[in-house]
């Protein structure tokens, strides 16, 4: 199931994945009034919000940053378009 993970205070930087990184199918900026950063993954992973998270793109496309950090702020399933609350698991 794709979830989109909506991020504050993120950040999108260079450098190989490091341990612990989620995989981003896609990373999305939107560079509205209200400016938005939000990434979609595959991952079963993904920390309820509040929670730090990096993610490491999934395949190398040589744009200058390889990996995305921030902060959750919420997690929506894609294909229900609802809030997923903590999918990390047990």
């Amino acid at each position: 199931m794709t979830v989109r993970v909506y991020l504050t205070a993120a950040r999108l930087a260079p450098g190989p994945p490091q341990a612990g990184d989620l995989p981003a199918e896609r990373v999305f900026l939107h560079a509205a009034e209200v400016p938005e950063v939000w990434v979609e993954t595959e991952s079963a992973a993904v920390p309820a919000p509040g929670r730090a998270v990096a993610f490491a793109l999934a395949r190398p496309m040589h744009l200058g940053i390889e990996r995305v950090t921030g902060t959750i702020e919420r997690a929506v399933s894609k294909r229900t378009r609802t809030r997923v609350v903590d999918r990390t698991p047990a």
